[in-house]
């Protein structure tokens, strides 16, 4: 093996514009007090893994996901910003915990002019809450297909 470690990546989890995490009008989600990551404006409601992994939770109201990479990495994916108020409504997810997923498999079924019409943002964060797993990171923002495109590419720190 040479002397550079292979480069991963985290797709993009919905059809849509991938964006800088200090988007989305939360500060929790946004001051990266949940993890590092990146944040989608979705274009319609199917959301997928940005990963290969294992389902580690499905939110009870089905806003949230967290599935843990076959890196190592714990990526939390949350649609919408205090979509938990909605109590599940609008949401339909696809997959449950435990669950072996691909990059690309489909995690959710959502209603996102249900979310606006409540007045709430549907911006999504793809946050990995384990950062210290990672050793540097980069990102390719813009127009991006859900389980198709690579936003986030990182190296696994060794050891």
């Amino acid at each position: 093996m040479g002397i550079f470690k292979k480069q991963k990546c985290l797709y993009a989890v919905c059809n849509g514009r991938s964006t800088n995490i200090s988007e989305i009008p939360d500060e929790a989600l946004a001051g990266g007090m949940l993890g590092v990551g990146f944040a989608m404006e979705p274009a319609d409601g199917a959301f997928c893994s940005p990963a290969d992994g294992r389902v580690e939770s499905v939110a009870e109201t089905g806003h949230a996901y967290t599935i843990h990479t076959d890196e190592g990495l714990d990526v939390l994916v949350h649609i919408g910003v205090d979509t938990v108020g909605l109590h599940g409504e609008g949401f339909e997810p696809l997959v449950q915990d435990g669950q072996k997923v691909r990059a690309g498999t489909p995690l959710a079924r959502v209603n996102i002019e249900f979310i606006k019409s409540k007045g709430l943002p549907a911006m999504t964060a793809v946050l990995v809450t384990n950062p210290d797993k990672i050793e540097e990171m980069d990102y390719r923002f813009g127009n991006s297909a859900g389980g198709k495109d690579a936003v986030m590419f990182f190296r696994i720190r060794k050891g």
